[in-house]
């Protein structure tokens, strides 16, 4: 009994150093094609890419006169309302499509019964001190400006935005 007890042993022995270098076999052929192949690389270019840089607009100054603040009434979308002024849309000056709050500008507004400009900061900047701000973001190549609070006197009314590059 021992004898066959003893015999069973060393054949499975013999079968698990089989298995064992057979698996060894077939990890070392797969690690051999693995590090063989060769990714796609597409072919490089000879020539230079044109280098494309939109003109610069540093100093440069635009004024969108008569533009009509306008209502948004909210009670149809998010439940807050917007009065708004909307420049016509500009992809030289705004280039975006998605939404935007940072420009490298000083923008301004005067109102149809103002004298002088006054300065509007990005949305991003809030100063709860201040009791009336007007604050700016860009959107579908437009810049929009609005009020903090609402003034719903400002309505169909007219303003004329001031935008200076820096």
């Amino acid at each position: 009994m021992k004898k066959i007890f003893l015999q069973l042993l060393i054949l499975s022995f013999a079968g698990f150093l089989r298995l064992k270098n057979s698996a060894l076999v077939v990890l070392i052929g797969v690690g051999l094609f693995l590090s063989c192949t060769k990714p796609d690389v597409p072919p490089t270019n000879r020539f230079p890419a044109p280098s494309f840089s939109p003109p610069s607009l540093s100093g440069k100054e635009f004024l969108f006169d008569s533009l009509p603040w306008i209502f948004f009434d909210g009670r149809f979308d998010v439940g807050l309302d917007k009065i708004y002024l909307q420049t016509p849309a500009r992809p030289d000056l705004f280039p975006w499509f998605t939404y935007s709050t940072y420009l490298k500008a000083e923008v301004l507004i005067k109102l149809d019964t103002g004298s002088n400009w006054i300065d509007v900061k990005s949305i991003d900047i809030y100063d709860s001190a201040i009791p009336v701000q007007y604050q700016y973001w860009v959107n579908l190549r437009s810049l929009f400006v609005h009020m903090h609070p609402l003034n719903y006197q400002l309505i169909g009314r007219k303003a004329t935005i001031k935008i200076k590059f820096l």
